[in-house]
């Protein structure tokens, strides 16, 4: 019996630190890859994006992990049906994550161009849990399925999503080890032109778990000549396993109509602010977006 609860309790312990990476690296990266977190947005650009996230810890710090994420997405049957992936291998928690992510959204014409998306996500999250009785890590895999809603105007945006409406959670003679966390995020934005060439991009993401305190993300990004975007973020309650708060700041640049350049700076790791297996607390992250034929630029 008490070998038993040994298993569960060292079971429990790889869970807090794996567990809580399992997608907020990705809901983390919403600003600049909607999919994300809402599946409706899968070919909502109509062409199609890939994008690739290299992440890791810069400062104060030698042989840190590295972690990667790629998201792609695109339209078939003349736009009216999306389909996007993604993938990720998170290194920046305390145990190693890596999940990959389909998608699939039907979009419906509405007046004066806008557009109404409602999609559907699955996927796969493997996460390794250590085994202190054979001093090992043992595989899990844990699925989920997700839902959204999207509507695009030509300035306004607005989405529900709940990513991980539906996830199985582990559990080891009868004992749940992790409840799974399923927020419900709500967003909305606007694009103000400012000037001839400058378009001002404030938005909000309010994010709920249940007995947990109301997230809330306060955004602005900035955009000149289409070439060259800054934005701010300040995230309140972040919707990860383990909440935290902490500004985020990016920059974006436009080297060519097919390839994008952008750099995210996080005040603090999302995926594990509490902890202390490093000198810093801050990470930083690069993108590199593909749109070999764009139909027009996207913001």
């Amino acid at each position: 019996m008490r070998n038993r609860w040994l298993v569960v309790v060292g079971i429990v312990c790889g869970l807090a630190g794996s567990v809580q990476a399992q997608r907020e690296m990705l809901y983390s990266q919403y600003l600049v890859n909607n999919l994300s977190i809402n599946p409706a947005y899968a070919g909502s650009r109509e062409s199609f994006h890939l994008s690739a996230f290299l992440r890791r810890k810069w400062f104060n710090a030698r042989n840190v992990p590295v972690s990667q994420a790629v998201s792609m997405d695109g339209a078939v049957n003349n736009g009216r049906v999306g389909l996007g992936f993604q993938a990720f291998n998170d290194r920046m928690g305390l145990f190693a994550a890596t999940g990959v992510l389909g998608s699939v959204a039907y979009r419906f014409n509405l007046p004066a161009l806008s557009h109404l998306s409602i999609g559907l996500s699955g996927g796969v999250n493997v996460l390794p849990i250590y085994d202190q009785t054979s001093a090992a890590n043992i595989n899990r895999a844990v699925g989920s399925l997700g839902v959204g809603v999207y509507y695009r105007a030509d300035r306004f945006f607005a989405g529900v999503s709940a990513p991980e409406l539906v996830s199985r959670e582990p559990s080891i003679a009868g004992l749940t080890l992790y409840p799974a966390v399923r927020p419900l995020m709500v967003q909305a934005g606007y694009q103000f032109p400012i000037s001839e060439t400058a378009v001002l991009i404030p938005s909000v993401l309010i994010s709920k778990i249940a007995d947990r305190p109301l997230g809330v993300d306060l955004n602005a990004r900035l955009w000149f000549a289409e070439q060259l975007g800054l934005g701010v973020s300040y995230r309140q309650n972040s919707p990860g396993l383990i909440q935290t708060n902490y500004v985020q700041l990016l920059a974006e640049y436009q080297i060519s109509s097919a390839v994008r350049l952008g750099y995210q700076f996080y005040s603090r790791t999302p995926e594990s602010p509490n902890a202390m297996q490093y000198n810093e607390s801050s990470v930083h992250e690069i993108m590199l977006r593909f749109s070999p034929n764009a139909l027009r630029f996207s913001y």
